[in-house]
């Protein structure tokens, strides 16, 4: 099992999101955070699982954990993937470098 934080829940990032959370690794599924600047987001997932205002109509798996709180995404990940606008890229990069491990893998999809 991966610990992954995907940063961004637009419909790109929750769709890897889905991907990643319905993938397994030794017959168990990935830990996958999925953070949301838009906290009615995270709202929908945790109460219908499927977000709402970005891609709706798509069931997302238990494996995965929604939350506004960058902290919370990153804490513990193996991976990081970055699925933001590119023109926020600068300032939560900033936000993120602190609670970073130099091991953790980082894919940009900006």
């Amino acid at each position: 099992m991966s610990r992954i934080a995907i940063i961004g829940a637009g419909a790109w990032g929750t769709g890897l999101a889905i991907v990643l959370g319905r993938n397994r690794t030794r017959h168990v599924p990935h830990n996958v955070r999925l953070w949301a600047n838009e906290p009615e987001v995270t709202e929908s997932i945790a109460r219908n699982r499927i977000n709402e205002r970005f891609l709706p109509g798509f069931i997302l798996p238990e494996s995965i954990a929604a939350t506004s709180a960058l902290n919370t995404a990153l804490d513990a990940a193996e991976i990081v993937v970055s699925v933001m606008p590119s023109q926020h890229c600068r300032a939560l990069f900033e936000r993120m470098a602190p609670v970073l491990r130099p091991e953790t893998l980082f894919l940009c999809c900006a």
